[in-house]
């Protein structure tokens, strides 16, 4: 099990994966490296706000994207059907970046380090927020890494990047970061 206490939405993520419910917990909670990111995913796009051309409507849903292999196992699943900012979260598996459509958060797994200057290539100026695990990924051109130190999921941003595809991260975000590139 992945030791997820003290990551900055660990709270969140436990109400969110009980339904909606909070819970009081005797100890520390073990979630699987999987939730951890999953989790991640959904409180990024929390705090990022992306231009309004960005959607085809006010209705349309927030689309999240994996490319290459999955291994968040079903922690993804348990997003379908959530929203944020009044837009539904619709979760899709992808295996080639020409699936991706009107994705607006894409997961690159790093099953797919070999096509990353590709799919980074392909995505430039366009507003769909990058994330992966893979190393060096920020420097790479992505916009948010998940690195995980002493058994504890962290993230890395680069600004310059999601500026680039006009996307808009909070300050509270960018202050959870462990570095940021401007």
């Amino acid at each position: 099990m992945f030791k997820a206490k003290r990551c900055w939405m660990t709270a969140l993520l436990v109400t969110f994966l009980c339904g909606g419910q909070p819970l009081l917990l005797a100890g520390p909670i073990k979630l699987t490296e999987g939730q951890v990111k999953a989790g991640c995913l959904y409180n990024f796009a929390q705090y990022v706000e992306w231009p309004a051309s960005a959607f085809a409507g006010s209705n349309s849903p927030l689309v999240i994207s994996v490319i290459g292999k999955n291994n968040f196992g079903g922690a993804l699943e348990a997003l379908t059907e959530r929203t944020v900012r009044k837009r539904r979260v619709v979760v899709r598996q992808i295996s080639r970046i020409e699936e991706l459509g009107d994705s607006r958060i894409l997961f690159i797994s790093t099953s797919e380090r070999g096509q990353l200057a590709h799919i980074l290539g392909l995505l430039q100026a366009q507003p769909v927020l990058t994330v992966s695990d893979i190393r060096q990924f920020t420097g790479a051109g992505g916009m948010i890494s998940l690195v995980t130190l002493e058994d504890r999921v962290r993230f890395a941003i680069n600004l310059k990047a999601a500026r680039q595809a006009d996307l808009r991260l909070s300050a509270h975000l960018l202050k959870l970061a462990t570095s940021v590139i401007e």
